[in-house]
């Protein structure tokens, strides 16, 4: 037992000192720690250096990973966005799978019946590698959304209703996967829904009267540490309770951050649970990298190949279609579709599970394996690199000129008879507080926004609210842009923010564009367009400043303030300024997002 112990530190230790050290050079090459860990594990696995096993201890701790992450989200995704969030789990998750099944499984059986069975599968084969094909992997996703900032922006909460869909259907796969090999499900699928119908009841019935009074009574100790196990205790139990139930641990997770969503303690147990999640989340990435198998790919590169491109280019041209069927802007449909483009790690489980009914060979497994880890590792590249593509371009406005006639319904308020109004792109916190107080003022606010959900309830309201994406030429100019006394920007997603004022540049230059972002090293490009920066984090740090000269009694707080603003908007954004260097992205914090 004692050397056991040992090994698992003496693995850990290696495990993140090299992570460490391949993350410092992957961030200086401006790549994501993502690919750092997935490195770590290739050179430490068995066809690297064979220095680490993939351990079951090790294993444990990497679904101890993605258990915490999808609770962190479920800390995140309040009861109330998830019922404005049904289309995109119940149509958009549907839909892409239901669409990534089929296309495999009429590729694959197509390909048979032509090569008269030399080529392709069988249809039962063809209905498995369906399966395995069509979840995304909820681990890697999540977690380049959080780093990008990109959770609640528009393709965010379509990811996140998609992945939702996606790991309700593993369960029923698992148990179809015996039928089609000509075996017999222990259980069927409807038992399983009602088990974990009368699951969500009970946790309802928690959320509301139990849980309250125990993070209650821990936070009354006033002891960090009881208040951790307090939460701890909660997720476990309801992760336990719900894998009785057929599902996943991970799905048990996700619920149960959602029961602590509706407290008070729910940002007090994300900050608690935050450094426990990193280091599992390391371990994860680090086992997924340990299963690449570096022999197979070079006795079958091409192979490797095409399967990784059928994926990748599949999955994402699927996702795309979804986002433009639930009238998704085309840009927030590409997004989704580069995030979702992936194979998912509940995929290796249910290659296990087809290994062992028969319905995969162990070759085929580690084919599968192969191409999973490539597209795994393609896809924080293809975030990083189409969407400046995008935002810099108009590949997509052709699409957008077209489905626009259905994005902009006929019962909007025109702004053709608006002039002198302020318009507000983005209906966050920070839109709300500008829409109300340029009302306030006697201005009339018009507001462009993607949440349908929100559209119609502030179209009730009888606010000027249009429904479109405004990196669209068009929905700037229904927005009657050339007639505004001014264009506010204050979105999630920031290349859409700069697409939006280089739009505003080309087509209205003297309006002036005031834009919100995070982080002082963002501001110095949006200058460069002509747009007037306020960035998060000199917001916050005036607002320290002035705090603290006004605790002082300093007779001139203002002017001290003002001296340090405008320091601050002469120097670059790259520059050393008054406050000191910027973070750089290697060295922002982790904590969650804004809510807008």
């Amino acid at each position: 037992m004692e050397s056991i112990s040992f090994q698992i530190l003496a693995d850990l230790g290696l495990i993140f000192g090299v992570a460490v050290m391949l993350a410092l050079v992957f961030m200086r090459l401006h790549l994501p720690a993502v690919l750092a860990y997935l490195g770590a594990g290739l050179v430490l696995g068995p066809s690297g250096l064979g220095l680490v096993e993939r351990t079951e201890e090790l294993s444990l701790l990497a679904e101890l990973g993605v258990v915490l992450l999808l609770f962190t989200v479920g800390l995140e995704f309040s009861l109330s966005e998830a019922r404005n969030s049904w289309r995109a789990v119940l149509l958009g998750g549907g839909l892409q799978v239901t669409l990534t099944i089929l296309a495999v499984v009429a590729a694959l059986t197509g390909l048979y019946r032509w090569s008269e069975g030399e080529m392709g599968t069988d249809w039962r084969t063809a209905w498995t590698w369906g399966f395995l094909l069509a979840p995304s992997s909820t681990a890697v996703v999540l977690r380049l959304l959080d780093i990008r900032r990109e959770t609640k922006a528009a393709h965010g909460r379509l990811v996140l209703g998609i992945l939702i869909f996606q790991d309700l259907c593993v369960v029923p796969m698992m148990m179809l996967l015996p039928i089609l090999a000509g075996g017999h499900s222990e259980e069927s699928v409807g038992e399983v829904v009602i088990r974990g119908l009368i699951l969500l009841s009970i946790l309802s019935v928690a959320a509301v009267f139990v849980v309250p009074r125990i993070l209650r009574h821990a936070a009354a100790s006033r002891n960090r540490e009881v208040f951790l196990l307090a939460v701890l205790a909660i997720a476990g139990l309801t992760a336990y309770a719900t894998s009785l139930s057929g599902l996943s641990l991970a799905l048990g997770a996700f619920f149960a951050g959602i029961v602590l969503s509706e407290t008070q303690y729910a940002h007090q147990a994300m900050a608690d649970v935050l450094p426990f999640r990193a280091m599992t989340m390391c371990v994860f990435f680090v086992s997924i990298g340990m299963l690449f198998d570096v022999d197979l790919v070079l006795a079958k590169p091409q192979l490797v190949l095409l399967l990784s491109s059928f994926i990748l280019l599949g999955k994402a041209g699927a996702v795309f279609l979804v986002g433009t069927l639930l009238r998704s802007p085309p840009r927030v449909a590409m997004l989704a579709g580069l995030s979702l483009a992936q194979v998912g790690e509940f995929s290796f489980v249910l290659s296990g599970v087809a290994v062992d009914v028969g319905l995969l060979s162990p070759q085929d497994e580690g084919l599968l394996l192969a191409a999973s880890i490539v597209s795994i590792a393609v896809t924080p590249l293809a975030l990083g690199f189409f969407p400046r593509m995008l935002a810099g371009s108009r590949l997509l406005d052709p699409l957008q000129r077209r489905l626009e006639g259905r994005s902009l319904q006929p019962e909007e308020p025109s702004a053709q008879g608006l002039r002198d109004h302020v318009v507000i792109v983005g209906l966050g916190v920070g839109g709300r507080a500008v829409v109300e107080a340029v009302e306030q003022i006697g201005i009339v606010p018009l507001i462009i926004e993607l949440n349908p959900s929100t559209v119609a309830y502030e179209r009730e309201r009888g606010r000027h609210i249009l429904f479109g994406d405004s990196t669209s030429p068009e929905v700037l100019q229904h927005a009657g842009v050339r007639r505004a006394k001014a264009v506010v920007l204050v979105l999630s997603d920031p290349q859409a923010a700069h697409r939006t004022a280089e739009l505003m540049h080309t087509m209205a230059p003297h309006i002036p564009v005031i834009l919100r972002t995070r982080y002082v090293d963002e501001e110095g490009a949006e200058r460069a367009i002509g747009a007037e920066v306020h960035s998060e984090e000199f917001a916050g740090a005036m607002a320290i400043v002035s705090a603290v000269l006004r605790r002082c009694q300093a007779p001139n707080l203002d002017e001290v303030c003002d001296n340090l603003t405008r320091s601050h908007e002469l120097l670059p954004a790259s520059e050393e300024g008054v406050l000191g260097p910027p973070p750089t992205h290697a060295t922002r914090s982790t904590e969650p997002p804004p809510s807008d």
